[in-house]
């Protein structure tokens, strides 16, 4: 088991590779969020838009237990401007009981969404140690690597400073 974990919820895909190459360039675990539903097609989206804007959190579960990682990173797509549903649900579960969080975001514009990550803030109740927001666009064409890379190299830097 490696000291990081990297965890998503990702409706269209975008959000997983950002995930899942993120995970590859720290030597991280890889954990998806999953639901019982589905957020697929047009019904989904609104779905998760509409489960967003209440706030109200799906089931939501993963393989990996967060509180055994030194580092847990949290991907989510921006849903409305706001954190994905699933995520919001995963993050009230284990949150609070997380050691260190880092948190980024795939949306349309790749705006930085301070709002998302203040929310991720609120529902864990600590601060985090670095965040990322990301285009679709660039995850989908490959041209995220910088942004990634320059992300992983300030994660790895707080933890050697931690350890």
């Amino acid at each position: 088991m490696a000291d990081i974990l990297v965890t998503w919820f990702s409706r269209s895909g975008s959000t997983e590779q950002a995930a899942r190459a993120l995970a590859g360039r720290l030597g991280a675990d890889a954990e998806p969020i999953l639901t019982a539903g589905s957020y697929a097609g047009a019904a989904g989206f609104v779905r998760g838009v509409w489960q967003s804007l209440l706030r109200r959190p799906p089931a939501a579960r993963t393989g990996a237990d967060p509180t055994a990682y030194r580092l847990v990173i949290v991907g989510t797509p921006v849903w409305a401007g706001q954190p994905s549903a699933p995520v919001r649900s995963y993050l009230r579960q284990y949150g609070p009981r997380i050691r260190s969080l880092a948190a980024f975001c795939v949306s349309g514009s790749g705006a930085p969404y301070d709002e998302v990550f203040d929310e991720i803030e609120d529902l864990t109740g600590s601060e985090l140690a670095a965040t990322l927001s990301l285009a679709q666009r660039q995850v989908l064409a490959g041209e995220a690597d910088a942004a990634l890379d320059a992300f992983a190299g300030r994660l790895r830097g707080d933890l050697a400073k931690a350890a």
